[in-house]
């Protein structure tokens, strides 16, 4: 039988339909379903069939996720020396991504060949139940341009990372942000105290290798259990720059505010290097009170050189300067001279020699000769500070020959040797082409 009411089928002679409970008309059984319109049957089935279709298309549309709704910014510490915190909510993005984010993970790393942004389907398994914190730490990423040291009225800016790939090939999902801008506030304010009241810094050595040590004798009581330290320390010029800083056992100085109930009200002091020798590396910075002292120590090197070495037929008429070649390391190597001072001379000797046939020979002869100074420095008044005892001057022998026989019955005849050279261009490749490979050079020779 078909129950009237329901159109549903039942068993013959029941009182009562077991589906709608409504009375049954035995007097009237229907053995045939009632007919229905074709034309409303196939408008019901399309319309089951536009929502099954608009909610399968819902379902499956790629979500995307605005990670800066999840980030906030705050700070706290004391005024001046302030600490930024930066907080993601995984917790609220769990609520409102964290199934979606699960399931679309999962999907993501099965269908995975190959390793991608360090995950593979095995290590996936490692974060079941933890998808969304994995997505917050690969994600929702970024930096703050300042996280400490921080101000009342400050303005931090906090950018994205992108993280666009990670999210979609990992994750299945979009990602979109907004830079983040905070302004500080709510920092309390301490006692302060100077830090640097009987601290110093002070360089030595000779630039530009000075160094740069801390006296620390601070004369507040406060600053006593503090310690300080310098960005550079060495490899220092005159006019150079060191930033000393005071540090405590805390970055926000909250334990020397407990004890005294004050902070340095400056964490920082700038020193400007000044005082030191400098080593002589231009033709400016060679001054004329060295060049001078050079000059001198040349002259004496040269007359003991001819007090030891010359005959009594031979004198020294003298020495004239040409000038200057400047060398220094391509390189700031304690292997290599700081700098070499070359001065080229051309230097006059006079012979006069006679031989056994009542011959003579009288004659002044020149030849070229220099003297290098090593590492040679000067203090700030210019005067020479190093370096003069630290020199090298020619192995190279240059002849003159007078051409009469020594003896009546000797071939050879009467010469002279001098350290030197026959002409600049050989001086000139001792002195300094012999160093060009490890240093640059300045001519300062007409």
């Amino acid at each position: 039988m078909i129950c009237t009411h329901c159109g549903k089928e039942i068993q013959n002679g029941i009182t009562f339909c077991p589906y709608c409970g409504s009375t049954v008309n035995n007097a009237k059984e229907n053995t045939k379903m009632k007919k229905h319109n074709p034309a409303k049957v196939l408008v019901s089935i399309a319309a089951v069939a536009v929502v099954a279709a608009g909610g399968w298309a819902f379902a499956n549309r790629t979500p995307t996720i605005d990670v800066s709704k999840y980030m906030t910014l705050s700070a706290d510490g004391y005024n001046t020396v302030g600490k930024l915190n930066i907080d993601f909510d995984t917790d609220k993005l769990e609520q409102d991504y964290g199934k979606q984010i699960t399931t679309r993970f999962k999907k993501q790393m099965k269908n995975l060949k190959d390793d991608t942004f360090g995950l593979s389907s095995l290590t996936a398994s490692l974060y079941d139940g933890y998808e969304a914190d994995l997505f917050a730490e690969t994600c929702a990423t970024g930096s703050a341009d300042k996280t400490k040291n921080l101000s009342n009225g400050d303005v931090v800016t906090y950018t994205w990372d992108d993280n666009s790939d990670e999210a979609e090939e990992a994750f299945g999902v979009k990602v979109k942000h907004t830079d983040i801008t905070y302004t500080v506030s709510g920092l309390a304010s301490v006692n302060t105290f100077d830090a640097f009241d009987g601290v110093d810094v002070e360089f030595s050595g000779i630039s530009p290798d000075g160094r740069a040590t801390v006296n620390s004798l601070p004369t507040a009581a406060e600053a006593q259990g503090l310690y300080y330290t310098l960005d550079e320390n060495s490899c220092l010029s005159n006019g150079d720059t060191v930033t000393l800083t005071v540090h405590s056992n805390r970055d926000d100085f909250s334990d020397c505010i407990d004890k005294y109930g004050a902070m340095p009200q400056a964490t920082e002091k700038t020193f400007t290097v000044e005082g030191l020798n400098e080593y002589v590396t231009s033709a400016d910075t060679l001054s004329d009170s060295v060049l001078v002292s050079l000059q001198n120590q040349a002259e004496d090197v040269m007359k003991a050189y001819a007090a030891a070495t010359y005959s009594e037929n031979e004198t020294f008429k003298g020495m004239t300067y040409l000038g200057n070649y400047i060398l220094t390391p391509k390189v700031n190597s304690n292997w290599y001279d700081k700098d070499r001072i070359v001065l080229a001379y051309q230097v006059t000797v006079h012979q006069n020699y006679t031989n056994e046939l009542n011959e003579t020979y009288d004659a002044d002869n020149s030849y070229f000769w220099y003297i290098t100074f090593k590492n040679v420095s000067k203090d700030a008044d210019g005067n020479i500070v190093s370096g003069l005892r630290d020199y090298d001057k020619p192995t190279t022998e240059v002849r003159f020959d007078s051409g009469l026989k020594k003896y009546k019955s000797c071939s050879s005849t009467r010469g002279w040797v001098y350290e030197g050279y026959a002409t600049m261009d050989d001086m000139y490749s001792a002195a300094v082409n012999k160093y060009v490979e490890n240093y640059n050079h300045q001519d300062n020779v007409a």
